[in-house]
């Protein structure tokens, strides 16, 4: 996955999330539904060269008696680099560990490594990727038992923690394809576990109007268990530069490393930016909220008379940037994806030391690259 680009290059930003949801069992499962208030901080940010970092902890709690609250710790890290105009490559790293309280006591922890290549020809994306993943689960199991006593019979129960080892191991393809506002998705996974293998094939849409974006993906699963047919679909509106508002449901599907099996839920919530804070680079970047698909550009260039973006965004002619002090700035259209661009000033080419993505061209020229996302909209 592309990383986002709604902060510029090299700083950090703090957010709140608040929001609710409402969950319901597997189908054929023993559990009952239950509604959350759920919240927690997220912190993320880049560094150096195309790394990124995501990190959040988040929790739930039980509005109803038969509920189970909620605790997660969530990092990410990776790395996306280009190695072409067309070709980049990239490793995610994902660690997680969270508890679930009573009335089933379920605590788990793993951590998924996913290594990347994929492919950009103007609208077309593709998408190779590997996935391993390993951790360990604890559940407790309540046992009852009836003794006899010099007051009659008596009930007793005991909980016995169950410990098991969780991996799995598979791979993923995906291509998809601009059309403007639309951007269909095909994938195609399969996966390896204790449990057996999962295959599953997936088919989205994602929809970005001015507004906001739109998204709906259904999928087939072949589980050990048999066939889930899970759909899903959200909705994300930017409410302002510093908040989003995110409306999500369906049936979501199984996950083969933690062997849950699919259920269905309707969350919704907001995200509101606290802080930002880091050193501000020479160069900084970011996609305005209000499209999705508005780039602002500033580079520091001190004593220059013009400066001039030049990159895959502009079809590679020159567009004039504005002074404002030391600092030249530019708001330009902008489509997901990867793109590659750099300056002129006063004529000559120039990229800043600190830029994202650094690569040569084909003649061996210095050239930056983004990384601009498809805008998410996951359950809460």
């Amino acid at each position: 996955m592309f990383s986002s680009g709604g902060v510029a290059a090299q700083e950090t930003v703090l957010s709140l999330d608040l929001g609710a949801s409402y969950s319901l069992p597997p189908a054929g499962g023993t559990g009952v539904a239950s509604t959350y208030a759920n919240g927690g901080l997220r912190i993320g940010g880049y560094f150096g060269a195309g790394g990124y970092f995501h990190a959040a902890g988040t929790g739930g709690l039980a509005l109803t008696d038969e509920g189970a609250s909620w605790a997660s710790l969530l990092a990410v890290g990776g790395w996306l680099q280009p190695v072409s105009r067309t070709v980049s490559l990239g490793l995610a790293i994902t660690g997680e560990a969270f508890t679930v309280g009573e009335p089933v006591p379920y605590r788990a922890a793993y951590v998924i490594a996913e290594p990347e290549v994929s492919f950009t020809f103007g609208g077309t994306f593709i998408r190779l990727a590997g996935y391993g993943g390993l951790g360990s689960s604890e559940v407790t199991v309540t046992r009852t038992f009836v003794r006899d006593t010099r007051f009659g019979p008596r009930v007793f129960q005991v909980g016995f923690p169950v410990a098991s080892d969780l991996w799995a191991w598979g791979g993923i393809a995906e291509v998809g394809q601009r059309l403007g506002a639309f951007s269909p998705r095909l994938a195609v996974e399969a996966y390896e576990s204790p449990q057996g293998p999962y295959a599953v094939g997936r088919l989205g849409l994602e929809v970005r109007p001015e507004a906001g974006t739109f998204y709906l993906e259904a999928a087939l699963w072949e589980t050990p268990d048999g066939e889930e047919f899970v759909l899903i679909a959200g909705v994300r509106v930017r409410t302002g530069g510093r908040s989003t508002i995110l409306v999500s449901g369906g049936r979501y599907g199984p996950d083969p490393l933690l062997d849950s099996p699919a259920a269905g839920g309707l969350g919704g919530g907001a995200n509101l930016e606290l802080a930002r804070f880091g050193p501000v680079p020479d160069l900084s970047w970011e996609v305005r909220g209000d499209d999705e698909r508005t780039l602002a550009l500033a580079v520091k260039a001190e004593g220059a008379r013009s400066v001039e973006c030049v990159g895959e965004f502009t079809d590679w002619e020159a567009i004039p940037m504005l002074r404002d002090g030391d600092v030249w700035r530019v708001t330009l259209p902008i489509e997901p994806g990867a793109h590659h661009f750099g300056f002129l000033v006063d004529g000559a080419w120039y990229v800043p030391p600190d830029a994202p993505g650094l690569t040569e061209d084909e003649w061996g020229q210095l050239q930056a690259t983004i990384f601009v996302n498809e805008p998410d909209a996951y359950p809460l």
